[in-house]
């Protein structure tokens, strides 16, 4: 130890200021996130309207931020507030707030820094400012130099705004044009800003002043909406000490082709853009890498690394989010697992539905075949997966099922942007899509028919819809939100059953026609054919076999593993698996089990090649 009587104070103290100002400037390596930043002062502003505008001036791009809020430091004179932000760098007046005076203003920034990052974006930034109708002063910061230009601006006028700040960077880097080309701009600030433009109500856009013709030229900056399950049951997560973590986490279908990611916030805005990587790529990252879910996690106790504004310091209120995570992530896992066991339920009980509609002809015209004994599920409008209803209900004939209806019809091509296009969030309720639109039904059968909203471009439509269900002719009709179950009556008759969907003053509807025909009553015949059961059992040479009324199938086998990618393939190989079981019901014996699996394997790899 050292002592006492010889110690001396030492004051840490930069040998050049200025360095620490390019270390600080040259850590915010994405332009991206850079434009961010300004617009996240302008929303600290509380401005009302942000503009981004990128255009050419003498030869050379430029990028503007607009806003109408308060101005800098508006109880000040222009030149001194303008002055004082660009001898604060490194602080901030945001600094003294709590963590939960930040979190209701939601104003993140708290080092005085967001400014050079413009270094990042181009070689010259100009802040224009005008407070309450007074004369604009503009600062003129050049990147890599230690003065700035402070002076008033000509007297012609960009605006009649009495009060506004525009700031202006030229001479912008090749790398950073190609990042913040306004349709790639507007996805990320959308995802970027989220939190902060839920709360409040500002009107957002980019324009796009270089481009000609058909091109689009007006981007909205509007928060991202998330496509998948609400889960509505995780909404907060509680930490010891700290204020509580909002959560806003959504369930990605099984059927979509898109995975998933749940970013990290603080105070709306985005600093972890994938939870997987929390605690670093050597930890167990499940459930964020699990892919099933999306979101965000908003922590607004986070101390934020300066600079980037991605990632976070390790201190105590950051232990005991992680501590508060493990609970939750515990509670996620054990909540996925059972969503995946009903996914597997629902998978099985599809694939039951398309055997049966498979082997609807042999039925048909081969009687002398028996399809095993074995009743389907009894029916109820509460199970909308019923044997009975699957098995019945056909499309008339030479309709396509894959055939897209008229109301989700699909832009021209080369009329929108594509990039723009695929960027753009869903809109609001354009039509509706009812599946299917033609039935044809067994007397006394039933069948579920879904009803879909859908924007102007087919996709799903954003935000709540009311649906209505309306049935003219004979028959029984419930309902439940977006779908219906139609039950036929005992002879042979029709009906219409329609839906009407509503979004505030939108309206849309479709219709269903039904045909009951009484010659559809034999095939009741196929509902006796059994759910597969899977049975893993990767040893065993068995593909398939019948256990009294249960039909198991060995999916650890080989063969089946190598159909398992492909949808179509697997339930080829199901069906080619339950025609051997039927074959050898009716006129096989036990010993020739082992011939037809071998037929079995030899048209699961004569398929692999069609």
């Amino acid at each position: 130890m050292a002592n006492p009587s010889t110690q001396q104070r030492v004051r840490l103290r930069p040998e050049n200021p200025f360095d620490l100002i390019r270390l600080l400037a040259r850590s915010q390596t994405d332009p991206r996130k850079a434009v961010a930043e300004l617009a996240q002062n302008s929303l600290d502003a509380n401005a009302r309207e942000i503009e981004i505008s990128w255009f050419n001036e003498a030869g050379q791009r430029v990028l503007r931020v607009f806003d109408d809020g308060e101005g800098i430091f508006p109880e000040m004179e222009r030149p001194e507030a303008l002055r004082r932000i660009a001898q604060t760098i490194g602080h901030s007046h945001k600094r003294d707030l709590s963590p939960a005076q930040r979190r209701e203003l939601m104003v993140l920034g708290k080092y005085g820094i967001g400014l050079i990052g413009f270094w990042s974006i181009g070689e010259v930034m100009e802040i224009r400012s005008r407070v309450g109708g007074t004369e604009p002063w503009c600062l003129q910061l050049v990147e890599d130099k230690s003065d700035g230009k402070l002076y008033r601006p000509r007297a012609r006028r960009l605006t009649e705004e009495p009060t506004y700040t525009q700031i202006t960077i030229r001479h912008l880097h090749e790398v950073a044009r190609r990042q913040i080309r306004p349709a790639r701009l507007q996805a990320y600030l959308a995802a970027e800003l989220r939190g902060q433009l839920l709360r409040r109500d500002v009107k957002f856009r980019i324009r796009d002043r270089v481009a000609r013709g058909r091109a689009r030229k007006e981007f909205f900056v509007e928060a991202r909406p998330f496509l998948g399950v609400p889960l509505t049951e995780f909404t907060e997560l509680e930490v010891r000490g700290h204020e509580p973590a909002r959560l806003e986490l959504y369930l990605v279908s099984a059927e979509e082709e898109r995975t998933g990611t749940v970013a990290l916030a603080c105070g709306g805005s985005t600093v972890l853009d994938d939870m997987a990587v929390i605690r670093g790529d050597e930890e167990d990252a499940s459930p964020w890498s699990s892919r099933q879910l999306e979101g965000v996690v908003d922590y607004p106790d986070l101390t934020v690394s300066p600079g980037s504004r991605r990632g976070f310091v390790p201190d105590s209120a950051c232990m005991a989010f992680f501590e508060a995570l493990t609970l939750l992530e515990t509670k996620l896992w054990t909540h996925l697992r059972e969503e995946e066991r009903k996914r597997a339920e629902q998978r099985s009980r599809q694939v039951a539905r398309d055997i049966r509609r498979a082997f609807r002809s042999v039925a048909a015209h081969l009687p002398e075949y028996d399809l095993f004994d074995v009743k389907g599920a009894p029916r109820g409008a509460a199970d909308s997966a019923s044997p009975d209803g699957a098995l019945l209900g056909e499309a008339e004939p030479g309709a396509s099922p894959s055939a897209a209806s008229p109301t989700e019809s699909t832009p021209e091509a080369g009329s929108v942007d594509e990039e723009a296009a695929s960027l753009f969030p869903p809109g609001p309720l354009a039509s509706v899509r009812l599946k299917p639109h033609t039935l044809r039904l067994a007397p006394a059968s039933m069948r579920s028919l879904k009803a879909r909203a859908l924007d102007a471009h087919g996709r799903a439509a954003h935000g709540a819809v009311r649906f209505q269900w309306t049935q003219e002719g004979d028959g029984d009709l419930a309902s439940d939100g977006s779908q219906a179950w139609y039950t036929a009556p005992e002879s042979s008759s029709s009906a219409t059953v329609r839906v009407v969907a509503t979004q505030a003053d939108i309206t849309a509807e479709a219709t269903a026609e039904i045909t009951v025909l009484e010659e559809l009553a034999g095939r009741e015949k196929v509902s006796g054919i059994p759910e597969p059961l899977p049975v893993h059992a990767p040893s065993e040479p068995w593909r398939s076999r019948m256990r009294g009324a249960r039909w198991e199938f060995n999916d650890g086998h080989p063969d089946y593993l190598a159909v398992l990618p492909t949808e179509s393939r697997r339930l080829r190989y199901l069906i080619h698996l339950f025609t051997k079981e039927v074959v050898l019901r009716n006129f096989g014996h036990p010993s020739d089990d082992h011939l037809l699996e071998r037929m079995v394997q030899v048209l699961t790899h004569l398929h692999a090649r069609s």
